[in-house]
């Protein structure tokens, strides 16, 4: 029988209620805690994680599910759980105040502060007996030493205060070829040749990163960018961060072959590699990358989605607390369940009776199609089905195991990710399943995270709605709504967009710089405002934002959008002239904007069909379709086009409306300004 000892029974995030029965007495991110340390002079412990986390999961079995070590922290310390999915500004600070520390950083994340929030020491996973010596030596530096806490806490706070922040804004410049040439030849050092993406491990998809460089490659016919990108695609599909029976990708893989996954499976990565795959296909026409879509869908609405419509944060990494416990399996598993087959499948997936992870074997393509069949004197065609028959017999196999535990909370920007990769799949495929799911998910969102003032929530989980929306759920929804429309044209969809924009600038916008913080003023005891300026899996929410601007700039003619983007741009340039892959989206805009727009607008009795016809042949980076309607309110759509025909505009300059699609496509695609070349 499970007996509650703290206050995390009441909350609703999977990962609070993991450590609900521990017998440190948690407290949730909030007033009573910061008010209970200040009334008794202790400091703080804020432990920082999620669900699906490991190293979390072995914490809280090594520490914090012991007694001993219970009744330290809670005689010495006022100690504080946070799920860094339902509070990524909490995570954001404590993580930068860490990486000061230690110059690295992870989760969990244990930072110690002052009774007001000020950090004073942290760092990641501590075995044991480190942390009992940790929580000894601080608390009794604190008790008899404290001035010299505070003086560490004032130069930590100062540090942390003055990374992910600008305050002024920068002069605007030209735009230059040269330095995006530059950015992305510094970045093409640390490509990896044998396995694709960067050189090293562990290997992490980064969607968006991959995503600017097939559009740079387009754009600049680099070949060599090109390549790059589809191979490290091809890697990733083959490897074992592919779900090959199931669909969907794995978090990360700890190797630099993409061979062992860690096993957790994440929304708001399957949701930016089905964007990835699905503008892939289009530049490359591969069916691998159309399957990957579909069965990467398959998965979410099978796995992930909700009874209201969303979908889910992840899927555990453990099960019966093992890690890939789930998805793993011995070479007799594969013999007893396979039979005859068991061969076959052994040679493509590369089974071994040693295994590639803890005696068990990781899935993943060793052989193609025409090597197996050679080996075994049968054709292709065979080995195929075959392998269909197979896979369909180990998931249902695999289906009767202990699942691992799926985090129930629904994120809005989470969501929005995944509204935004199902219309483009839909645009690119016309699979009208792919519309309804997206539509289904706007509908969960619009229902449960927005609130009659317009302003958002972030978390919907067990029926329950809260936390306050910060700068991603802002930008990631108006992205969504502005795909939304570019696959339906309907157009209520960017008077939504704008909507959230200028919600987005009302509550986030500083003027002085010309930047967005990251929340929105007044979120509870945050001692510092920070801002989202880099990259990492997941694109930062402030280039997102630009984004927005620029795109809706051009829908309702709104220079003021334009001119913010720009300045957005402007003030992070330096971080591009300094290179790395964690400016991505950055360099993404800083394309578009060298590019300029191309804009078509097509008659009033056009169909969707034949405008996302258009869509999925533009390889335009900066493609900006829309649907004529003499009686709409958005400028850029209220203009008259003559039945049948299409009026276009690259740049500044607008050619006379034409009938031709192929010339449609053509004049777009060859679009590219002699002085970007």
């Amino acid at each position: 029988m499970t007996h509650s000892y703290n206050r995390l029974s009441s909350e609703t995030s999977p990962y609070l209620l993991q450590h609900a029965s521990n017998p440190v007495n948690w407290y949730p991110w909030g007033d009573e805690a910061f008010k209970k340390a200040k009334a008794e002079n202790k400091l703080m412990l804020f432990s920082i994680g999620y669900s699906s986390c490991h190293w979390c999961h072995v914490m809280e079995k090594e520490a914090f599910s012991n007694p001993d070590v219970a009744e330290f922290m809670n005689e010495n310390y006022v100690c504080v759980k946070v799920d860094r999915e339902e509070r990524p500004d909490v995570d954001q600070i404590y993580m930068n105040a860490v990486q000061i520390i230690t110059r690295s950083g992870g989760w969990p994340l244990n930072c110690f502060a002052l009774p007001d929030g000020r950090p004073v020491f942290g760092g990641t996973y501590f075995p044991q007996q480190q942390w009992m010596d940790i929580l000894k030596s601080l608390n009794h530096t604190w008790v008899h030493e404290p001035q010299k806490v505070k003086d560490v806490a004032d130069e930590l706070t100062q540090g942390v205060s003055s990374t992910e922040i600008i305050l002024n804004k920068s002069s605007a410049g030209e735009l230059s070829s040269g330095l995006l040439k530059g950015y992305v030849n510094s970045w093409s050092k640390s490509f990896d040749s044998r396995y694709g993406a960067n050189k090293g491990a562990p290997k992490f998809p980064m969607p968006g990163s991959l995503q600017f460089l097939l559009d740079y490659s387009w754009v600049y016919s680099n070949d060599d960018v090109k390549k790059h990108v589809l191979f490290t695609l091809d890697k990733m599909l083959k490897g074992g961060i592919y779900d090959h029976l199931g669909g969907g990708f794995f978090r990360y893989s700890v190797d630099e072959r993409w061979e062992v996954p860690h096993f957790e499976k994440m929304l708001y990565d399957n949701a930016q590699l089905l964007s990835l795959y699905t503008n892939a296909y289009k530049h490359s026409g591969n069916e691998n990358y159309r399957s990957a879509v579909y069965q990467t869908i398959d998965f979410l609405r099978r796995e992930l989605r909700s009874p209201e419509g969303g979908f889910y944060s992840a899927i555990d990494a453990d099960s019966e607390g093992e890690e890939g416990k789930y998805y793993t399996f011995t070479k007799n598993d594969i013999d007893n369940i396979l039979g005859d087959n068991s061969e076959l499948f052994s040679i493509y997936y590369g089974i071994t009776a040693s295994g590639n992870h803890q005696g068990k074997n990781v899935l993943r393509e060793e052989a193609t199609m025409k090597e197996t069949g050679c080996v075994l004197a049968i054709d292709e065609k065979e080995v195929a089905q075959k392998l269909k028959d197979a896979r369909s017999r180990l998931f249902n196999m695999r289906a009767t195991r202990v699942r691992p535990i799926t985090d129930d909370k629904q994120l809005l920007a989470w969501n929005a990710m995944a509204i935004s990769a199902l219309a483009e799949a839909y645009t690119v495929f016309g699979d009208k399943r792919f519309l309804t799911d997206a539509y289904s998910c706007i509908g969960f969102i619009e229902d449960k995270l927005i609130r009659d003032d317009g302003s958002l929530n972030r978390v919907y989980c067990k029926g329950e709605s809260s936390i306050s929306g910060f700068l991603d759920d802002y930008a990631f929804l108006a992205q969504a709504y502005i795909d939304l429309y570019k696959a339906s044209f309907e157009e209520q969809w960017l008077i939504k967009a704008q909507n959230t924009v200028e919600h987005s600038i009302s509550k986030f916008f500083h003027d002085d710089s010309g930047m967005f913080y990251y929340t929105a003023e007044g979120h509870d005891n945050i001692i510092v405002r920070k801002m989202e300026l880099t990259d990492g899996v997941i694109p930062s929410s402030s280039g997102v934002m630009a984004d927005n601007l620029m795109v809706l700039g051009v829908y309702f003619n709104n220079e003021g959008y334009t001119d913010k983007a720009r300045q957005l741009l402007w003030n992070i340039e330096d971080h591009l002239r300094k290179g790395g892959p964690f400016v991505y989206k950055w360099a993404h805009i800083y394309l578009k904007q060298l590019t300029g727009v191309a804009k078509v607008v097509g008659s009033e009795t056009e169909t969707k069909e034949v405008l996302n016809n258009l869509s999925k042949k533009v390889l335009h980076p900066f493609y900006v379709p829309a649907k004529s309607n003499s009686n709409s309110n958005i400028p850029s759509l209220n203009s008259s086009v003559a039945d049948n025909h299409f009026s276009i505009c690259i740049g500044r300059q607008c050619q006379k409306p034409i009938n031709d699609k192929r010339e449609v496509v053509e004049q777009i695609n060859n679009a590219k300004p002699a002085d970007l070349l």
